[in-house]
């Protein structure tokens, strides 16, 4: 009865104590990183999604109110997960920009985003229909990246990227009889 007294006293004082102990230490530290290293922090809190508090567009809003530069998912250098890229003419002492990742693709799946990543190992995509060769992806993942808009290096926007994913047999009938 006197052991089961005193785990009871400690758990009124002891554990919340040492919980907002360690949980102030995580504020601190987010609190640094979020104000000296803003993409970073960025990139990381979006990469432990889903966390329940903030959407990424949030995230993203707040990140480009906090001066760092966010740049869209893109074929040609997004990866899976947000990643840092330098910005032009970096040296180090300059910010790193935010480079979003496939991740945020509603519906889009890491082994998809791998097949990108390991065909772009060949060097850069330069057209569509080479991107859709070489990675070997189906019309409805093709879809998902068209309506994110992520070839925009490739010089295609959402309209001509769904356009060219829509499979030969969606778009056979669509011209016919107009020779009349």
């Amino acid at each position: 009865e006197r052991v089961f007294q005193q785990i009871c006293g400690l758990g009124e004082y002891g554990l919340p104590e040492s919980h907002a102990a360690s949980f102030a230490l995580l504020v601190y530290v987010s609190a640094w990183i979020k104000r000296y290293h803003p993409a970073a922090f960025c990139a990381a809190i979006i990469n432990s999604q889903p966390m329940g508090f903030y959407a990424p567009a949030q995230l993203v809003a707040d990140a480009r109110k906090h001066g760092v530069e966010v740049r869209p998912v893109d074929v040609n250098f997004s990866d899976w997960d947000c990643t840092l890229e330098p910005m032009s003419g970096n040296d180090s002492s300059l910010p790193t920009a935010l480079r979003l990742g496939m991740r945020l693709i509603h519906g889009f799946s890491q082994k998809y985003a791998d097949a990108i990543v390991a065909a772009r190992r060949d060097g850069p995509f330069s057209s569509f229909e080479e991107f859709a060769r070489r990675t070997g992806l189906r019309s409805a993942a093709l879809k998902k990246l068209g309506r994110a808009d992520a070839f925009r290096s490739l010089a295609l926007d959402r309209r001509g990227a769904l356009w060219q994913a829509l499979p030969p047999r969606e778009t056979a009938g669509l011209f016919a009889g107009l020779d009349e």
